[in-house]
């Protein structure tokens, strides 16, 4: 049995976050990766932007450490020039090799291809999780475990119970594939966009367009024409990549009921296929600029917002992120809106109630699982309301919060204890030393 002494299940933002941390804090670590790739929405469902690591507004960076580390990476490896406003843009393919660069240099272990199924636990604490793979099932044995897998699988594994879905009526946000677009002729979009205001906007930073709008009334024509399919949208939003004329757009969307269900994901992902090259097909047709562009990929799998929830010492709640919360045992700070991708409604924003320059803190307690002395939850699947976790889940929240969870699995092996005893004081005073922003 391979052993190590933090086993990261999921090797996205917040599974990086914690890998990188915990390498670097001198524990023996190793990533349990579904996917053949790291990155896990940046990469595997072309999330290609890295929010939260600003306030909304772009005013202040609130988020530091891991982040810099990563972003100044890409930059060497030619995959971003640095933020845009609140987000940074980036390239998803050299995203892959700078994370693939950053695990050689730690000495992580990455099993790729690799399920975990469940876990052996002794008392309180997991002892080892069991992966499946090409070669069979085995299992893998840790001091202590993150559960970044997005759907917190090792949080109902060990604990058989999870939160779900908006509270009292079980829908999840809708889903997405993004799509990318190349050779986009900016001079003649500026010019469209300057003619035609109500039906496109793109906004110029440093005499380049960084976003894209398609407004309604064009969209909606399109749609009323059967020239679309877009069922679940009635605007298309589109960013730069980091590359001038290479733009990514993610306006598709599909309900999903049960995210366990294969057959489920793959009517979605079909459905969202076809909703890509419609909205590609529309765009070279109606928006000045695309006339010569093409349909350069989309993502290889699903963009998955919320499915399952850990809980932990402390859930999030709604109020705490709109009132900005202030915890005494705050590990990260976020300012990202309620971000709420509703089958119902639509896109819902619901901004922060001191302004998109303010933000909350992220508690300790919410990414400790109750009842296991060994088990940190974060990304996707901390322990937070369904509204509070449409803000939190930001992957530069993410991060952070992996940041902590890997300094905090170092002081519970030094010093034999369980993840909630934890002095958050001495966390939170290494974190900074650490470059983390508190």
């Amino acid at each position: 049995m391979d052993s190590y002494d933090l086993v990261v299940v999921g090797g996205g933002p917040a599974g990086i976050g914690a890998a990188l941390s915990g390498a670097k804090n001198g524990l023996k670590t190793a990533i349990i990766e579904r996917n053949p790739m790291l990155g896990g929405n940046w990469t595997n469902s072309y999330v290609v932007s890295i929010l939260g690591v600003y306030t909304y507004d772009g005013s202040e960076k609130i988020v530091g450490g891991i982040v810099d580390e990563i972003v100044e990476t890409l930059k060497k490896f030619g995959g971003t020039k640095g933020n845009v406003g609140n987000f940074i843009p980036f390239r998803p393919d050299e995203m892959k090799i700078a994370l693939s660069y950053l695990v050689e240099k730690y000495k992580i272990t990455t099993y790729f291809n690799s399920l975990v199924t469940g876990c052996e636990l002794s008392k309180d604490k997991i002892t080892s999780v069991k992966v499946v793979g090409k070669d069979g099932m085995h299992e893998i044995s840790g001091k202590e475990f993150v559960d970044s897998s997005g759907d917190a699988d090792l949080s109902y594994y060990s604990i058989s119970k999870a939160m779900e879905g908006k509270e009292g009526e079980g829908w999840h946000q809708e889903t997405t594939i993004p799509f990318r677009i190349a050779n986009v002729n900016e001079a003649e979009l500026i010019k469209f966009s300057k003619e035609h205001p109500k039906l496109v906007s793109a906004p110029l930073v440093d005499g380049k367009v960084s976003k894209i709008h398609i407004n309604p009334p064009l969209v909606e024509k399109a749609k009323k024409d059967n020239e679309l399919y877009l069922p679940n949208e009635n605007s298309e939003f589109l960013f730069n990549t980091s590359r001038e004329g290479e733009f990514i757009c993610n306006a598709t969307h599909a309900k999903i009921k049960d995210f366990r269900s294969g057959k489920e994901v793959a009517t979605a992902i079909n459905d969202l296929r076809h909703q890509v090259i419609s909205s590609f097909e529309f765009l070279k047709k109606n928006v000045h600029g695309f006339e010569n562009s093409y349909l350069m990929d989309s993502s290889p799998g699903i963009g998955m917002r919320e499915t399952r929830r850990g809980i932990g010492e402390y859930i999030l709640k709604r109020d705490d992120v709109l009132n900005g919360g202030r915890f005494d045992d705050h590990i990260a700070r976020c300012g990202h809106p309620l971000e709420i991708h509703d089958p119902n409604k639509g896109l819902v924003y619901i901004h922060l109630n001191k302004g998109d320059s303010s933000w909350y803190e992220i508690p300790y307690r919410s990414i400790v699982q109750k009842g296991i002395d060994n088990l940190f939850i974060i990304g996707r699947c901390l322990s937070a309301e369904f509204d509070a976790q449409a803000s939190a889940r930001v992957s530069g929240t993410a991060l952070a919060m992996g940041h902590a969870a890997g300094v905090a699995a170092r002081m519970c092996i030094n010093d034999n204890i369980a993840a909630k005893e934890v002095n958050v004081k001495e966390l939170q005073e290494t974190l900074k030393t650490q470059g983390a922003i508190l």
